[in-house]
Order: structure tokens, then sequence, then C-alpha cells
């Protein structure tokens, strides 16, 4: 199948910029120079740089013209998912309680409710053969008349549930730490007193409305976690064939 012209423009264009013949900051052609060099006209090149400008490459200078920008070789970006990212093949996540309480003024202020209204906890285990590694507390606001500490299995997944049917409508905050294990944590992870772990809290926000939805808390051994991080690569997803 032929390619589609302004394409053929971005994908020269990135070349250059990665073989190094375009560097960081430098201006490109004009729109005329850029025109003639490629055959196309002004509506599908201004399309090829609109293209190149969404997916980072270049930048506008009203006045001046189009200059390419320089990478952020500083973000790192990683892949935490929960269980999939423990440094050992999980054989059991137990399901330890899920109870309706009041919060604490931190969780209220958290949550953005109201006095009066009320969080459900979850705690889960996890082991790798056999052993407990990982414990978290998932904190979400109770929704009155739903039966949730009666139907413990449904809310086990409702964290995941409101990831899948809020994707494109929540983003997530991490914050990794290493602390001294709380005596509760000491206990459920079977480990001696004043041994660190990992701490990660993570949140679910809604964007719209910045709403925090839940807040989770994931104590993990530190001998079954590690942090592995790269800078970003082309995001495939703004790819236009």
């Amino acid at each position: 199948m032929a390619k589609v012209l302004y394409l053929t423009v971005v994908e020269d264009i990135k070349k250059k910029i990665m073989d190094g013949l375009i560097k960081p900051d430098d201006m490109l052609k004009s729109e005329s120079e850029l025109m003639k060099e490629y055959s196309v006209s002004r509506m599908t090149l201004r399309k090829s740089l609109s293209l190149l400008s969404n997916e980072g490459y270049i930048y506008s200078v009203p006045g001046k013209g189009n200059f390419v920008r320089k990478p952020e070789t500083d973000i790192f970006q990683f892949r935490f998912s929960d269980y999939d990212s423990l440094d050992c093949e999980t054989d059991e996540i137990k399901l330890i309680s899920v109870r309706v309480e009041e919060p604490d003024p931190e969780t209220r202020f958290s949550l953005g409710m109201k006095y009066g209204e009320q969080i459900v906890i979850l705690e889960r285990l996890s082991f790798c053969g056999h052993k407990p590694v990982a414990f978290e507390i998932v904190i979400s606001p109770y929704i009155p008349n739903r039966p949730v500490v009666e139907d413990k299995l449904n809310f086990a997944n409702y964290s995941k549930a409101l990831e899948s049917r809020l994707a494109f409508s929540i983003r997530k905050e991490l914050e990794i730490t290493l602390i001294k294990a709380p005596g509760n944590i000491e206990k459920r992870l079977e480990i001696s007193p004043g041994e660190v772990v990992f701490q990660i809290n993570k949140k679910i926000i809604k964007k719209e409305s910045n709403q925090t939805l839940t807040i989770s808390k994931f104590y993990i051994k530190k001998e079954f976690y590690s942090i592995k991080a790269g800078t970003p690569e082309e995001d495939d997803s703004k790819k236009i064939f």
C-alpha cells in the first residue's frame, strides 16, 4: 500500500533528527523550501509539521520558524502493576478482611469526604513460595446501601474494575519509599522488628474533578521488589498508518 504523502515527510524529517543531521534547537528549512524539497502542498506540509510537533520532535516560534526540540533525557518511566511487579511468581493472594469504618482525618481529607461518611478498607496478603511477601491495603469511600462487606469478592476486584471502566478519565500517582515496617506489617509479612520494607502509596484520581477515588498502600519485602526504569520511547499509539 502506498504511503500517505504527509507521513513520508514526517518519517524523513524524523530520520534526519535521529541521525543527527538536524540537531536540537536547529531551525528547519522554511515552509517554501520544504514544500519544494518534498514536492508537497502547503496544506500537506503543515499537516506533517503539526504531527511532528504533537509527537514532540519540533516546536514552533511565531514569526521565526520551526525548531528541533531538545529531548527530555532526564525523564524516566517504569511499570508498576501490583502483583505483576513483584520479583517472584505469586502463588496465592489471600483476602484478609473487608470492613466499613469512619476514616481518620488524613484519609477523610485525601478522599474529599464529609464528616459522617464512611470508608471501606480492604486488606490482602500475597504469597510467593507459600511465604508472605506483600501486604496491600485499599481504601475507598463507602457507598451507602451497597452490601460491600457481605459481597467481599466484588469489592476485592473493585479497584481493577474501576481502572478498566474509567481508564481514559483517571490518572494515577505513585510514591515509593523504604520504611521500617510498622508492627502490624511485621506481623503480616513475618519479618523481624525494625526490618525495612518498600511502601508504595498509590492514588487513583479522576482527571476532570481531581477527586481521589481510591488510596492503596502496598508493603513489600525489600528482597522481592526492585525499580527498573528507562527513558520513554516513542509512543506507538500516536502513530498514524
